[in-house]
């Protein structure tokens, strides 16, 4: 009889159990579905958010320009893209302003409103473009560059900073940008 009793208490318990502690793990499992639903949406976002390529980047660089006795003048450049809703293109159109500090000249500070195209998804994504001078006596620049990383690049100028518009020099740029 003492069995029966055992039997019976065991089966009630595992019937208490199962009423108590499954629906506990199953509600345990929805909010453990939620969470990793929150979590792979989350990591699409961020996916989409670090495969947008950036709009604006600013530079430093150093150039040949006017170096003179130095070895080189330093320079800075704040690009924005002109056309933002283009993503398909394979070419990038930005405006740049920059500008390049002239250490003991009588116009220490030479500035150019410039266009700029560059090719994407190609080896170092070369650029090429001109603007116009402000600031001082440039008349115009023209440059050819490679981004050697996002972060690094190399360009080469043609600026006219003559008061003829038929003379001017090649020079050298190397510098660091920052995309945001």
């Amino acid at each position: 009889m003492n069995f029966k009793i055992y039997l019976i208490i065991i089966l009630s318990l595992t019937v208490i159990l199962q009423l108590f502690l499954v629906p506990a793990v199953m509600a345990q499992d929805n909010n453990s579905l939620t969470k990793r639903a929150e979590l792979i949406n989350a990591s699409k976002e961020l996916s989409l958010n670090q495969n947008q390529e950036p709009n604006s980047s600013v530079s430093l660089y150093v150039t040949n320009f006017h170096a003179g006795d130095r070895e080189f003048n330093l320079g800075a450049k704040y690009e924005n893209k002109l056309f933002k809703n283009r993503s398909e293109s394979s070419i990038n159109v930005n405006y740049v302003a920059e500008a390049i500090y002239l250490e003991g000249e009588e116009d220490n500070l030479i500035g150019f409103l410039s266009l700029k195209a560059s090719l994407k998804n190609k080896l170092f994504n070369p650029y090429f473009g001109a603007g116009a001078g402000f600031l001082a006596n440039a008349n115009y620049q023209a440059f050819l560059g490679l981004n050697l990383t996002d972060n690094f690049f190399v360009e080469t100028k043609f600026i006219d900073d003559e008061e003829k518009t038929d003379s001017g020099d090649f020079y050298s740029a190397v510098g660091f940008k920052i995309n945001f």
